[in-house]
């Protein structure tokens, strides 16, 4: 997991980039990733894009208004697994310079508590929501292009809303209980993205 770790940090470069301080969006480009990790004799996208389309149809029940697999992907997907292990890398480095009482660097635990997968066709569209009480959330695009519908975050307090144009191999991250959509899909193609949320089990 150290070389999946290195590739999502970007080894040797700065931190990825965010909207602002107070409003800790991060967006990074894990293509090395994509192409290096190997599932099955696939690539790490080929492999999350067969099995959301072998997983068939979730619960309906959502704001969701697209294909979309069932919540527990990560239990029954390597892939989607091994996804949810580089989110949570991201997020541990919100939390780096966070010590206890006797000066050592505290160690969050953190679990993906739910991923599933989506594919947008044309017209397709997610409505306002947002996942608390998950403490982070996170999107993955797996197919697309910056033509596609973006990830909006429509309701940030004393900021424009910022939108977020999907490319392949992009992780963003953020915390659970943002407002964000997906507008109607516009692109003739299909938009196939992976979600999920992260929780804390406890600290040590």
């Amino acid at each position: 997991m150290s070389a999946l770790s290195d590739l999502v940090y970007g080894k040797g470069e700065k931190p990825w980039p965010h909207f602002t301080d107070k409003y800790p969006v991060k967006v990074n480009q894990i293509t090395g990733m994509c192409e290096a990790v190997q599932i099955n004799g696939s690539s790490l996208n080929d492999q999350l894009e067969r099995d959301i389309r072998d997983a068939g149809y979730g619960s309906k029940l959502t704001t969701a208004k697209c294909y979309r697999t069932r919540w527990n992907m990560h239990e029954t997907s390597n892939a989607f697994a091994l996804l949810g292990q580089g989110a949570i890398s991201v997020a541990k480095r919100f939390y780096t310079d966070e010590y206890d009482e006797n000066g050592n660097r505290k160690d969050y635990n953190l679990r993906v508590s739910e991923s599933w997968g989506l594919i947008y066709g044309i017209d397709n569209s997610t409505g306002v929501h947002q996942h608390w009480p998950s403490l982070w959330s996170y999107t993955y695009c797996v197919k697309g292009c910056k033509d596609c519908s973006p990830l909006v975050f429509p309701t940030v307090v004393g900021e424009d809303t910022y939108k977020v144009h999907p490319e392949v191999g992009q992780l963003i991250l953020f915390p659970g209980w943002v407002n964000h959509e997906v507008p109607r899909q516009k692109c003739d193609h299909e938009r196939i993205m992976v979600a999920g949320n992260i929780m804390w089990d406890d600290w040590k």
